[in-house]
């Protein structure tokens, strides 16, 4: 089934071309040994020497980006297995679903509208006024530009990671280099990266340009990395379980668009242990051989990567053939296997220790390491003090796990007791409850559980309007900061189901706004153009806020401003509600300066 036509000419228009709460777990032991894949993953790529790496060439066609020998080969063993027919795999799963990935929302959820209403006028030029930000900042450009990992002229498994570390300026050479630190580095960098890529496979099957589309193959390969890079040996067959990060060699090569670019990760070279994590060195990884690792995903990120599992189903499902149906079709497969792992092991997030060991955080059995983190990895800790602590954690799991939503149900998923509990121990912990309860709507949604989603929605609206009024009366965020992120959730559930009203519409036209006003004339979108001094220049990533204390001003993070292709592209919007976005606008890019003069 095709849900979403692509264009049948790419568009050029954005490229160069135009919770740790902690606690004491019991212990528990590692006798199975996984979720059985089948021959499916796990097999290294291996790319020709000779073979091109990122080309202007590649970039122009979505369909043969590098050569063969670059394509994932979906395999756990020495069996090949041609990528049409894993391609072929991946769609009889969607089986499962009777009635396939829905093509519209298909229950009826209504609000009552509140504030005062947007005119056309002014949705018209908040859409022109991002959309030409967007353009001007080559967007897909400066994706493919700061995102890095390992090029295929290297020989190795190509894929590019979002880090966000720092970079420098020689002649026309760029390094992306990670500066030394010894006892941290990219914990939660999978937060950023879910919520980019879910916006760019959204921009990708809604216009079909090729330079998204190139940086959703690097991307969708860089949250393969994050697994297969824990891969220990020939011998490891656990393909799936995932990092806080991984990083390789040192190395440069060029660009999508033929710039020189230079990757520089050296300053994480180096082995610790903490509470949270640990880091350390893999010598016989199958695919890339000499890989540094940060363990033990904590469930920080999960809610991220579980909302964007739905994107990934559809682009799988409409997708042209080309590598990046393949990259993200093995993508799929390992976040899938990923999600399986957590439901079969009692919703615990299972790493490896430096030596391939299985364990599952904060219950190994040994006092001393679970006393801190027990709650790190699990969607059950508190399940007996307060039984629908994480209802929404597990049931959006077990929705992506077995296509179904098994015995447990969260009613309508509202904040309960332990978002309170967790929220007074840890700010952030407020949006993992957030993006959990979205993540649960949206895989709810795509899995035509309408009964649960229709509840969830209405717990949602339950939700947004008590994080919205708690602002001002909260102290563990700055206000502006706080409330940025009530935007950014009210934004992304318009995407799945939730009927915005005029309040929340003029919400979200504030912090999307602020952005093009406070960003577009950062200097480093092209850091490789001639106006970009020499030597050092520091972050990659541009400010989303200025000022301190009560004075502090934020917008809508750079990772995020790509909200508007997903909503215009979603088939689950719901036409109740008041649209934050006109559509046929962005759909238009000649349309995009009409309001500007002459």
């Amino acid at each position: 089934m095709k849900m979403t036509a692509f264009p049948t000419v790419a568009a050029c228009f954005l490229s160069a071309c135009a919770i740790a709460l902690a606690g004491c777990g019991a212990g528990g032991d590692d006798k199975d040994t996984g979720t059985d894949l089948g021959p499916e993953i796990g097999q290294p790529d291996t790319v020709d020497d000779d073979g091109p790496g990122d080309t202007a060439m590649d970039a122009a066609d979505p369909e043969t980006t590098g050569d063969e020998g670059s394509k994932p080969d979906l395999i756990m063993d020495a069996e090949t297995v041609d990528p049409d027919d894993a391609r072929d795999d991946a769609a009889d799963a969607f089986d499962a679903t009777p009635d396939g990935l829905p093509e519209t929302l298909a229950l009826e959820f209504t609000r009552p509208d509140e504030g005062d209403p947007v005119s056309q006028a002014d949705i018209d030029a908040f859409t022109r006024k991002v959309m030409r930000f967007l353009r001007d900042v080559k967007y897909f450009d400066y994706v493919l530009y700061t995102t890095h990992g390992v090029d295929a002229s290297t020989g190795k498994r190509d894929f590019q990671f979002w880090y966000n570390e720092r970079m420098r300026k020689e002649g026309d050479l760029v390094t992306f280099y990670h500066p030394v630190n010894m006892t941290d580095g990219g914990h939660n960098l999978h937060i950023p990266m879910s919520k980019l890529l879910g916006n760019l496979m959204a921009a990708y099957m809604l216009t079909g340009d090729a330079t998204a589309g190139l940086a959703v193959e690097k991307l969708c390969k860089g949250f393969s990395a994050s697994m297969l890079g824990m891969v220990h040996d020939e011998n490891d067959d656990l393909p799936h379980l995932m990092t806080r990060n991984v990083v390789m060699m040192a190395h440069e090569f060029t660009t999508h668009d033929g710039k020189r670019k230079a990757v520089d990760p050296s300053g994480w070279y180096s082995a610790y242990e903490r509470w949270n994590c640990d880091r350390y060195q893999i010598t016989e990884n199958p695919y890339w051989g000499e890989v540094w690792v940060t363990n033990l995903r904590s469930k920080d990120d999960v809610p991220h990567i579980l909302q964007m599992i739905p994107n990934l189903r559809y682009l799988v499902e409409t997708a042209p053939a080309g590598a990046t149906l393949d990259a993200c079709t093995e993508t799929l497969t390992l976040l899938e296997a990923f999600t399986k792992d957590i439901v079969d092991h009692d919703y615990r997030i299972r790493t490896k220790d430096f030596d391939g060991t299985l364990y599952e955080p904060g219950y190994t059995g040994d006092a001393e390491t679970d006393q801190n983190q027990g709650d790190i990895g699990s969607f059950t800790y508190w399940r007996d003090f307060i039984p629908m602590a994480e209802c929404n954690a597990r049931r959006a799991s077990m929705l992506i796990a077995y296509k179904k939503p098994g015995e447990e149900s969260c009613g309508r998923g509202e904040p309960n007791d332990y978002d309170d509990i967790a929220f007074m121990n840890n700010g952030y912990n407020k949006r993992i409850c957030q993006f959990f309860h979205l993540a649960h709507i949206a895989n709810a949604l795509v899995n035509h559980d309408n009964g649960e989603a229709a509840l969830l929605l209405d717990g949602m609206a339950e939700r947004i309007a008590e994080d919205w009024a708690l602002a001002p009366n909260q102290d563990k965020i700055q206000v502006d900061d706080y409330t940025r992120n009530v935007a950014l959730l009210a934004a992304q559930a318009s995407v799945f189901g939730y009927p915005l009203t005029s309040a929340e519409v003029r919400l979200i036209h504030t912090y999307y706004g602020r952005t093009p006003d406070k960003i577009a004339d950062w200097p480093y979108w092209d850091p490789w153009a001639e106006t970009v001094p020499q030597g050092d220049l520091g972050a990659y990533r541009p400010p989303d806020c200025e000022g301190e204390g009560d004075a502090k001003l934020c917008w809508t993070r750079i990772e995020d401003m790509g909200a508007l292709w997903e909503y215009c592209w979603s088939p689950l919007k719901n036409p109740t509600g008041r649209q934050w976005v006109n559509c046929d606008i962005v759909r238009d890019p000649e349309s995009w300066d009409d309001d500007l003069p002459d």
